[in-house]
């Protein structure tokens, strides 16, 4: 991977609190982050956009992030993309939520 390519990131999270904290960590780890507040404006996002990888956090249960993966994989442009499904702990600080680097080898 070319070290000085900045990895593009649709963060999809209809909660103001954790869309803040997961934003600002994608940020800290150096994604380039376009936020959706849910997933059908993150589909169209990610249509246009075409990003690396797209960050999407469950606030109501995996119903929506299921739909909204089946309908990205049934786009021929998109069905590349990575997905990531964030799940908040209640125990934990915002800042620290479920997040992990993604590996980026290969895109």
């Amino acid at each position: 991977m070319d070290v000085n390519r900045i990895a593009s990131a649709l963060l999809i999270d209809e909660d103001p609190g954790s869309q803040l904290a997961n934003r600002q960590r994608l940020e800290d780890d150096g994604y380039s982050v376009v936020l959706a507040q849910d997933a059908a404006s993150g589909l169209a996002r990610a249509k246009e956009l075409l990003p690396n990888v797209i960050f999407m956090h469950l606030a109501a249960g995996e119903a929506g992030s299921v739909a909204f993966i089946q309908a990205l994989r049934a786009e021929d442009s998109c069905r590349h993309i990575r997905v990531v499904v964030l799940r908040g702990l209640p125990s934990v600080n915002a800042t620290k939520r479920q997040l992990r680097a993604v590996p980026r080898d290969g895109w």
